[in-house]
């Protein structure tokens, strides 16, 4: 069975779920997840730029700006610099699972107020509901005020606060004195904390190797790509894989300037991929809005070519949302050998002017296509 059928299958399932393959198909600029921080803190080292991007992406939080800086970004530079010198990178990991539940009608009844009168905690039964504490329920379709309550506080996200298998607690920002059961009618969707955990990422530098290696014809640099996930409420609690990564010594496509493009890579254990397509990163400075196509990578059992199990395609775009600062976001588009698509991972990366030199990933976001929506979050 092949890893992507194995990915497929994994994250199929309502229960907790594996990641032992999490990364397998990533060809992004680093490869995948976890390299969100240069340290053990994870995303507590990126706050302020994090922040930034949170408002930023926000419906209703003001956006952030960051302090002014003179970005001038050179993705083939950027690249050039993690093929030679290898990276160490450390990330804290979180997995959730998605369901939706139409047109339900909820026993409710608001039970004490909170925050000094200013809001009221109101117990929701839904039987079997599976959320625990610090869940989100996202409510929505209430177009009817309860007791005294304006239907429009309903209609929003809430933290679970769970009583039982069966019934919750949500606080909403409206208080009210009143304490009679009523109806709410009302579709929920639940976001459920499914598992937690870190990821450490090590890719050592790309080097030439002796005797020379060789891949489709051209001399190679190779790096060793391993990832060692340790994980609460998954199955298995840890796991790790290495990969091995094949940089071109000179680039053998004509008219490419990029140095070092990447012609494939091989899991242990697993899947060889090659790229159908030229592999290629922009030479000149990128400005807002700017995106593109970098490459699409085959999958196949083995070196050989034989026996395709899936593809990736590799995408680019610059987003921004300041004046003087930028978010780079790489987007891995996973493919099965139907051609299906299984997953997308986004690896977004940014930059505080006061106090990183250089832009640095600061969030992976892998989103599986699947009944059960499951959605990495790595920073």
């Amino acid at each position: 069975m092949n890893r992507l059928r194995i990915l497929h299958r994994l994250f199929s399932r309502p229960q907790q779920w594996a990641f032992a393959l999490l990364c397998t198909l990533s060809i992004g600029l680093t490869a995948c997840g976890g390299n969100a921080s240069s340290g053990p803190k994870g995303s507590a080292e990126n706050v302020s730029i994090l922040e930034v991007l949170n408002s930023s992406t926000s419906t209703t939080t003001p956006p952030i700006t960051l302090p002014a800086g003179t970005d001038s970004i050179s993705m083939a530079t950027f690249w050039e610099k993690q093929v030679l010198d290898g990276f160490t990178k450390t990330g804290v990991l979180k997995a959730y699972g998605y369901e939706d539940f139409k047109r339900l009608t909820l026993l409710t009844v608001p039970t004490a107020n909170a925050d000094n009168g200013k809001s009221t905690l109101f117990l929701i039964t839904h039987p079997d509901h599976q959320a625990q504490n610090g869940d989100i329920v996202t409510i929505s379709g209430v177009n009817q005020d309860s007791l005294d309550v304006p239907y429009a506080f309903f209609n929003n996200a809430f933290e679970v606060i769970r009583r039982d298998a069966n019934s919750y607690y949500i606080k909403v920002p409206y208080a009210t004195s009143k304490r009679e059961v009523f109806l709410l009618n009302a579709n929920l969707s639940y976001k459920y904390l499914e598992c937690a955990g870190t990821q450490t990422v090590v890719q050592t530098p790309a080097r030439t190797t002796e005797p020379i290696t060789y891949l489709d014809g051209y001399e190679v640099r190779v790096a060793t790509y391993t990832v060692e996930n340790s994980f609460s409420g998954c199955s298995p609690a840890a796991a790790s894989f290495t990969t091995f990564k094949y940089f071109a010594v000179t680039n053998p496509r004509p008219g490419n300037v990029l140095k070092y493009p990447l012609l494939g890579q091989r899991v242990v254990g697993g899947d060889f991929g090659s790229l159908e397509k030229t592999f290629d990163l922009p030479s000149t400075p990128l400005k807002s809005g700017d995106k593109g196509t970098i490459g699409t990578m085959k999958f196949y059992k083995s070196s050989n070519k034989v026996f395709l199990t899936g593809s990736a395609n590799l995408t680019y775009e610059i987003l921004k949302y300041t004046s003087n600062s930028v978010f780079i976001a790489i987007s891995t588009e996973a493919y099965n050998d139907n051609y299906n698509l299984v997953s997308k991972i986004t690896e977004i990366y940014g930059r505080d002017p006061l106090v990183d030199k250089d832009y640095k990933l600061i969030r992976t976001t892998v989103k599986y296509n699947n009944p059960r929506r499951n959605e990495v979050i790595i920073e």
